[in-house]
């Protein structure tokens, strides 16, 4: 299944396969997701905290990337859990995916 799926093909595929499908699209997604959070904090804690590019870091820069990494993963975390949470009770209220691929939750 290296092919491109459109909607109506995922439909004609087996249970099976298309839990196949989710699961690949769902790890593919977490891969991006941990990439571009490795990307944002390298980017943004690099720029606020070493303010003189060296062959060492200082004490007080490595103090300050530690203290940037931390709250920039405490509040992806946040995100995360919130955004979790209200796609639980979207699903949760519109009775599931109810019928097949395309009809999840809206993020109105």
């Amino acid at each position: 299944m290296d092919q491109l799926l459109d909607v109506e093909t995922l439909k004609k595929l087996s249970p099976e396969q298309q839990e196949q499908v989710i699961s690949g699209v769902k790890q593919q997604a977490a891969l991006a997701n941990a990439q571009n959070l490795v990307t944002d904090i390298s980017e943004k804690c690099t720029n606020k905290c070493i303010t003189a590019p060296g062959s060492s870091l200082a004490s007080g820069e490595k103090q300050c990337l530690q203290r940037c990494m931390d709250r920039f993963m405490e509040s992806w975390n946040l995100v995360s859990q919130t955004l979790q949470k209200r796609l639980q009770e979207e699903m949760a209220s519109s009775g599931g995916m109810g019928g097949g691929f395309g009809q999840g939750p809206s993020f109105s």
